[in-house]
């Protein structure tokens, strides 16, 4: 009995430790193998080693509030934010050169970021504001076993409360943020911070949710319901991309795969995946958003940003970054790719070095 109790234990502690949204010990040595052996993924190290060197000696720039969405890219209040949030680019350098060159300053500086961030930034529930932290969240997870305590009581707060907002804001579940590409990003957030702080509530949330999500915002015929309503791959696109980050941390930590999983009515990622794939081989053409039924994409169209266009042509390129994601689970989309984009090589993207390492 004792033998048991005590192997339960030990099962539990190998869990609170085990990195699902970044890169295990296991994978890191991989990492650091493919960053001295492969030409491409050297030179993808080489520009976080610029930025973390840079940022050695550089000050965070937390803001308490994210201001993003529902904003024309020349909002004074969204300018700040985008120059605030280049803080999360230079702690995710940090985090990988961290872990590559086993260097402690890396390490502390991203910490310090992270912190800065954690003790300034109020969470309102807002999942397109909040899931711009996605690859702070990556970057904890790589360093958090050499947080101070003080240091993860702070970034816990914070990411709980973050979560919790979320939650929140999920509710009712009969308004249309409850379920269109907003609720993708939501629970990619909400994912994200349940295998980051190994808490069983928002992993229950998400075991519920995800699938729901998948029958609500998805279709059996490969479209969705972003792109019914802005009629724009642009949008079919954000709401897989956070999908199939938050089934790649949960085909990690528990072996189900959501990227095949089809819903009641036979809705899935990897046929809205499929259904994406002929537009970005140039097979197929979409004008986008001609009949989108949001009003602020047309105020973007008129505030001539780019990618929001009316009527201009899906551009494939736009599709490659969602293609080398799903790549994880079928790396035929990699290979979809590399034959359209003119790119070669095993690592067109740092995506594929993070795939084969996870592998």
């Amino acid at each position: 009995m004792n033998r048991i109790f005590f192997s339960l234990l030990l099962l539990i502690a190998v869990q609170a430790q085990a990195q699902f949204v970044a890169l295990n010990n296991r994978e890191v040595g991989k990492l650091k193998k493919l960053v001295r052996k492969d030409a491409q993924a050297q030179r993808f190290y080489e520009g976080f080693k610029k930025t973390a060197d840079a940022a050695l000696s550089e000050q965070p720039n937390p803001i308490d509030t994210v201001v993003s969405e529902g904003h024309l890219a020349t909002d004074p209040k969204k300018i700040v934010t985008l120059r605030a949030l280049r803080d999360v680019d230079k702690v995710y350098a940090l985090a990988i050169v961290a872990r590559v060159e086993g260097t402690a300053a890396y390490r502390t500086q991203a910490l310090a970021f992270i912190n800065a961030w954690a003790a300034v930034n109020q969470p309102l529930g807002n999942p397109i504001n909040d899931t711009k932290f996605e690859a702070l969240f990556f970057a904890y997870d790589l360093v958090k076993s050499g947080a101070t305590q003080d240091q993860k009581k702070v970034i816990g707060t914070w990411l709980r409360r973050m979560a919790d907002a979320e939650i929140v804001t999920s509710q009712p579940r009969t308004k249309k943020t409850a379920y269109n590409n907003w609720n993708s990003h939501r629970l990619k957030v909400i994912g994200a911070i349940a295998y980051l702080l190994d808490e069983p509530r928002y992993k229950a949330f998400i075991d519920t949710a995800l699938p729901e999500q998948i029958e609500r915002n998805l279709l059996p015929d490969g479209t969705g319901i972003d792109l019914l309503e802005r009629d724009a791959f642009h949008y079919h696109i954000y709401t897989l991309e956070p999908l199939i980050s938050l089934a790649t941390v949960l085909k990690r930590a528990t072996g189900t795969d959501f990227y095949r999983y089809a819903s009641p009515s036979g809705a899935s990622i990897k046929k809205s995946v499929d259904y994406l794939i002929p537009f970005v081989a140039g097979e197929k053409t979409h004008p986008e958003f001609v009949n989108s039924q949001v009003a602020f994409d047309k105020k973007r169209a008129e505030n001539h940003e780019p990618g929001y266009e009316t009527g201009a042509l899906f551009h494939p390129a736009a599709g490659y970054g969602v293609l080398v994601q799903a790549a994880y689970f079928e790396p035929s989309c990699q290979d979809v790719v590399i034959k359209h984009s003119g790119k070669t090589g095993r690592f067109p993207y740092w995506q594929s070095v993070l795939n084969e390492v996870e592998r």
